[in-house]
């Protein structure tokens, strides 16, 4: 399997995704041809980044004090998928860090919702969820909080959730010793979770990630064996079909988060999974999203069965990361 990914890796069409937008650019540098931060190419594209229409765009609608769309959307799962509850991971993948004032006041508000207990979740009354939890945290731990102490006590709070069988659920009658302890985690909220563990990097060397990613393997072990009442754990029709933003339980996301996890990366499972993805290439080496969020539709990632640059750089990152 390492043999073939690395003859994948070097039919990457670098000229390409280096003629796209700057965040594209960015991220190509970064995690593709291992540029520093310090180089003169990547601050020019950084620059650039900040100033390209479609970014401006995003800024010119965020409010004085931090957020987009209303107040209220921070704690709802269903807005448009351009508010700050989704948008602020999206600009933590293009590369956009706290270094940036506008960031800054995004992730401030974001803070100021915080629940008591350390956790992020839905309101009112306010009540802190696993999946709202790890979404928030990956997020401000990739816009460079991960020593914050109001981010420390999100992950204090994340690690005191993890289930009998490795997974996470926002259930707390499925917690260790609740009536529904014996019921299966939910995916979702597990790769949520998960994808907030593995950036700290001693975290990610602890048994709680292990186990979680043994829970996400055995979710694709028995997909279409079983049908998971009450929360997103099965693998069934459209879970392989490429999208971004990671707004739901697919397979690129999937894939981003256990790449991060070492002990998996020769998983016979992780290698089936790693060759559906990789099979979507066309000839050229690229991929096309396969389903889309309307909201998204000025970026090539939001139109769907055309070349993504941002979702092709997504998978070669992926693939770097298991042939290393």
């Amino acid at each position: 399997m390492q043999n073939q990914l690395k003859i994948f890796l070097q039919q990457m069409p670098i000229d390409w995704l280096l003629s796209g937008e700057p965040f594209v650019q960015y991220r190509t540098l970064i995690d593709l041809l291992g540029k520093r931060e310090s180089d003169g190419e990547v601050i020019e594209v950084k620059r650039h980044m900040s100033k390209h229409p479609l970014i401006r765009e995003i800024f010119d609608k965020q409010n004085k004090d931090g957020y987009w769309g209303t107040p209220r959307d921070i704690f709802m799962w269903w807005p448009k998928k351009d508010t700050t509850f989704w948008l602020l991971g999206i600009l933590a993948d293009f590369g956009f860090t706290a270094e940036d004032r506008r960031v800054v006041r995004a992730c401030e508000y974001v803070f100021s919702t915080q629940h008591p207990s350390g956790g992020f979740g839905c309101a009112p009354p306010l009540k802190p969820y696993d999946c709202f939890t790890g979404i928030m945290t990956e997020t401000l731990a990739k816009l460079g909080y991960g020593n914050d102490a109001r981010l420390k006590r999100a992950y204090e709070w994340l690690m005191q959730r993890q289930r009998v069988d490795g997974g996470f659920w926002c259930k707390n009658t499925g917690q260790p010793g609740g009536p529904r302890q014996r019921e299966s985690s939910c995916a979702f909220a597990t790769l949520c979770v998960l994808g907030a563990l593995v950036q700290d990097d001693k975290l990610k060397k602890r048994a709680i990630v292990q186990r979680s990613a043994e829970f996400l393997l055995r979710c694709w072990e028995n997909r279409g064996l079983i049908k998971y009442a009450g929360h997103d754990s099965d693998i069934g029709r459209g879970w392989e079909k490429l999208k971004y933003p990671f707004t739901d339980y697919r397979i690129l996301k999937y894939l981003d988060v256990l790449s991060q996890c070492e002990t998996v990366k020769k998983d016979p499972r992780m290698i089936a999974v790693m060759n559906m993805l990789i099979a979507k290439q066309d000839e050229h080496g690229r991929f096309s999203p396969e389903s889309i969020h309307k909201a998204w539709s000025a970026f090539d990632f939001g139109q769907k069965e055309v070349p993504s640059r941002w979702i092709t750089s997504f998978v070669y990152r992926i693939v770097k990361r298991i042939a290393r």
